[in-house]
């Protein structure tokens, strides 16, 4: 009854999404400046956690997991390695895979308790699906939650393309800082836009530490 009712709850803030969505497209020139507000991607009825994971819920219960835009833009073509199996066990915070690319690493950590039902082999073979099916073929571990209150504290919606908006500043602050310390990194746009795909190339390892510890971590 406990998972009926939570469900409920989820189905009804879908629906306030969708409904605020489309009052949005009703004018052209709004639907413009919504559409541009974000170089990133962010569709409703998606989930997003602090630490830079999206989770899509099933009927089942059971959500799939995945690295956002956010972190995919800090790379060019990064592949996947998965540090939990499935049957194992997830706890918050705890490193679930990695993205890798040269000597680069971003560790993404789960953001809900729960037990690992599988992961993505497909995306092992063709890392290419993280960036083009990324909310789609681009998962990497479907998850059982623990306690499915625990999506309750996950942002939707316009909470989540507000809260990418402030990312998207604490971002070009990181760069500027790293800039200043000598590293070659490029330029964010003024407007708010990112920087090439390449940014975590440019930037030393103790610089990419940094980055994970203010932008990856689960509070």
């Amino acid at each position: 009854m406990t998972v009926i009712l939570f469900l409920s709850m989820i189905v009804l803030f879908l629906a306030i999404d969708f409904f605020v969505q489309r009052k949005n497209k009703t004018s052209p020139a709004t639907q413009m400046a919504h559409r541009d507000s974000s170089p990133l991607r962010a569709p409703g009825g998606i989930f997003f956690a602090p630490s830079h994971t999206w989770l899509s819920l099933f009927p089942s219960g059971n959500v799939r997991i995945g690295a956002d835009d956010f972190i995919l833009r800090m790379m060019e073509n990064p592949t996947v390695v998965f540090l939990k199996s499935a049957g194992s066990r997830a706890k918050k915070g705890e490193p679930l895979f990695q993205l890798r690319e040269g000597s680069r690493t971003l560790t993404v950590r789960s953001p809900i308790d729960g037990e690992i039902l599988a992961t993505n082999e497909e995306v092992k073979k063709h890392p290419e699906l993280l960036k083009q099916m990324l909310f789609s073929g681009g998962w990497a571990c479907t998850v059982k939650p623990q306690r499915t209150s625990e999506l309750t504290q996950l942002l939707l919606g316009e909470n989540s393309r507000a809260w990418i908006q402030k990312e998207l500043g604490r971002l070009r602050d990181f760069i500027a800082d790293a800039h200043h310390q000598g590293s070659p990194v490029p330029v964010l746009l003024q407007d708010g836009g990112f920087p090439v795909e390449s940014t975590l190339k440019c930037l030393s390892a103790e610089q990419c530490e940094q980055f994970e510890r203010q932008f990856l971590l689960v509070h």
